[in-house]
């Protein structure tokens, strides 16, 4: 199981994101930074993931076991024109498709023991236009749980 430090929790979302071919831009921190803040970084592209900052919960499964929930949010947003509606369409159909890979590999990842994840409560939301790009997605919500025996 991975451990539950901050740093395995970002990793393993970056990790996903750069085996993703759709992917061209990944990007860990509050969404109130904003685009500006995504813009800034000279690599940065459609389509993007987002991994938002977790609100963590360590605690003890009580089977010896000390445990640390992550719950967090990732947006996956690609790009489309304000005037194309065919097109915010496909960019929503893109998106979703990179989510699948997701969930996917949390289902992998739970079967072999990697890391916990409650599949049945993940929720998917359409994500509205936030700031000024014109960009179309979804929002997934997820608590993943890691191991934290070698801090405890």
């Amino acid at each position: 199981m991975l451990s539950g430090d901050f740093l395995s929790y970002v990793d393993y979302f970056r990790q996903w994101a750069i085996a993703q071919p759709d992917l061209k831009f990944f990007l860990y921190g509050g969404v109130e930074k904003g685009m500006d803040y995504a813009r800034s970084f000279p690599n940065f592209d459609y389509p993007m993931a987002w991994l938002e900052q977790p609100i963590i919960l360590p605690g003890d499964n009580f089977a010896a076991n000390h445990m640390a929930v992550y719950k967090t949010g990732l947006s996956v947003l690609v790009q489309a024109p304000l005037d194309d509606n065919d097109a915010q369409v496909a960019a929503y159909g893109q998106s979703f498709r990179i989510m699948l890979a997701l969930l996917k590999k949390l289902r992998l990842d739970k079967r072999s023991k990697t890391i916990l994840c409650d599949l049945n409560s993940i929720r998917l939301e359409a994500v509205s236009l936030l700031w000024v790009d014109s960009h179309y997605g979804w929002r997934m919500e997820l608590n993943v749980e890691m191991n934290l025996n070698e801090f405890l």
